[in-house]
Parts: C-alpha cells; sequence; structure tokens
C-alpha cells in the first residue's frame, strides 16, 4: 500500500509545475501579440487555440487539486477518485501535443519537401491522439486511480511511447533537412547561422518534449502503485504549448540605439531533380528597432 506521500505529492509538485508554465505561456502569448501584430491569421488563431486549450487543461486541474487539498483534504475517497483528471491530463494533452506535432511536421514538409516524413509524422501523431482519447475514456470509466494500473497499461504506454516518437522523428528530420541546406556555394554567414540557430532551438524543444514523455512512461511502468508519474504527465501539454511559442518567439529582438533600420532579405534554397526544381524558400525580413523595444524578426524560414 502506497503512503499519502507517494499519492499526493507527485500531484502537488505536478500542479505547481502546471502553473508555472501556464505564467509562463502567458508571457510568451504576450510578447507573441506583442512583436508580430503582422503575422499570417492562422498562425495567431493557432496561439489563441492553444491558449484556450491550456486555460481549460489548467483550471480543470485546479478544480482537482482544490477537492483533494482543500475540501475533502484526508479523504482517502476523494484522493483516489479521479475527478477530471481523465480529461485534463490524457485527453487535453494528446489533443495539444497532436496540434504542435502537425504543425511541426508542416514546418518540416516546407523545409525540406518531403511528404512522405510528413505523413510519417501526422500518423504517429494521431496514434498517440487516439491512444491519449482511449486513456482517458478508461480512466473515466475506471473513477478511480487504484484500479487503472489492471488495465490501462496498454492505451498509456502507447500514448507516451507515440509521443516520444513522434517528437524523435520531427528533430532528427528537421536537423537533417537544415544540416542539408548549409551548402558552402551560398557563402553568406547569417544564413548558415540562422539555420544553425533553428537546427538549435529545433534539436532543443523537441528533445525536451520527448524526454518528458518518456520519464512519464518510465515512471507510469515501474512504479504501478504509486503516483510518481503524475509529476511529470500534469504538465505535459505545457511543454508542447511553450514550445511552439519559442519557435514563433525566436524571431523577436530587443534593440538599443537611437536608430531604427529595416532590412528585407529573401533566399531560396533550390534542389535539383533532373531537369525539375524543387524551391524550398528561406525568407528572411527583419525589422530592427533601437529603441530599447521588442520588435517582430519575421525570420522564419518559410516554417
Amino acid at each position: 500500500m502506497p503512503s499519502i506521500a507517494q499519492l499526493t505529492l507527485p500531484m502537488f509538485l505536478g500542479t505547481i509545475l502546471n502553473w508555472a508554465l501556464f505564467g509562463t505561456l502567458l508571457v510568451q502569448v504576450y510578447i507573441y501579440f506583442s512583436a508580430f501584430p503582422q503575422d499570417r491569421r492562422w498562425w495567431k488563431l493557432l496561439v489563441i487555440a492553444i491558449v484556450f486549450l491550456e486555460t481549460v487543461e489548467t483550471f480543470a486541474n485546479a478544480r482537482d487539486m482544490s477537492r483533494i487539498f482543500g475540501v475533502g483534504f484526508g479523504n482517502m475517497d476523494v484522493l483516489d477518485n479521479v475527478g477530471w483528471a481523465w480529461f485534463s491530463v490524457p485527453v487535453m494533452g494528446s489533443i495539444i501535443a497532436c496540434i504542435c506535432q502537425t504543425f511541426y511536421g508542416w514546418r518540416l514538409y516546407i523545409i525540406s519537401q518531403n511528404a512522405f516524413i510528413f505523413g510519417l509524422i501526422i500518423f504517429v501523431s494521431a496514434v498517440q491522439l487516439v491512444a491519449g482519447l482511449w486513456t482517458g475514456v478508461n480512466i473515466c470509466i475506471a473513477k478511480k486511480f487504484s484500479l487503472l494500473q489492471s488495465f490501462n497499461l496498454i492505451p498509456t504506454a502507447t500514448w507516451l511511447a507515440a509521443t516520444s516518437c513522434a517528437d524523435l522523428l520531427i528533430v532528427a528530420g528537421t536537423v537533417y533537412s537544415l544540416h542539408k541546406s548549409r551548402q558552402p556555394e551560398f557563402g553568406n554567414k547569417r544564413i548558415n547561422s540562422i539555420i544553425t540557430r533553428v537546427i538549435t532551438l529545433t534539436a532543443e524543444t523537441g528533445i525536451l518534449c520527448m524526454a518528458f514523455a518518456l520519464v512519464d512512461l518510465f515512471l507510469f511502468v515501474n512504479f504501478p502503485s504509486t503516483n510518481y508519474h503524475l509529476a511529470v504527465c500534469i504538465e505535459l501539454s505545457k511543454i508542447y504549448s511553450n514550445s511552439i511559442l519559442l519557435i514563433f518567439n525566436s524571431r523577436a529582438h530587443i534593440g538599443h540605439s537611437s536608430q531604427t533600420t529595416d532590412v528585407d532579405i529573401s533566399i531560396s534554397i533550390f534542389k535539383g531533380h533532373g531537369s525539375s526544381t524543387a524551391t524550398r524558400g528561406i525568407e528572411l525580413k527583419s525589422g530592427i528597432s533601437r529603441n530599447d523595444t521588442l520588435v517582430g524578426k519575421n525570420e522564419l524560414l518559410s516554417v
């Protein structure tokens, strides 16, 4: 029989991290809309959708934590009751992860023009989405945490393993495709520097998402009678949301000077295939303010 600390402490830590990352997300959203008011409409809608979903997830989790640590404090039946966790953790987590992975997959397709890799990422992400919904349904039916480990291992393991696999595909594909774009004939150190930065940022965010999912899977499988995995699982969706906002805001620049300089650079990467040419655009448009203000640098590498 697990101790009270093994059941409650992971929930407490997960909730603290969840709110901290929610605050970080809101700051990133503010920076995004301040720095990039002219961004494409569907990018703005994507950010708004992520914020909406994360707000629902955060307050659903807060409702359960107030029940466990507030009105039902000390009641083992309340502690064992899953409440809204079936919705806030696997359902919302898999939906948000699917949205982010689809965006990353599309971004990789624009870079590489490789439909197979894009399709594979979408397929694996769809698997994790279905497994996450399956996990949520099982938790909802069980109603008690103590009953989950006996029949929920396969859907939960599938959900977290597929999530990690999709992240690995995204990181490997993006790093490989962008690395191939670093060709010496360009002779432009700035472009190569930007490509290196995008590779680094993609690898860091992707590996972080993958690591959280794998740690969650490890804790769930190896500590079946505890809630250790909830210390990671509760805030898993926030890792994906913050990573996608980090990609958007990586274009932002804080300048300091008395002048304003606007630079427009357009570069296309061509990859020949016989008589046809596939174009992978790298588009750089910089608006650099020199007045201690945050401005947007539309430096998306067409992604």
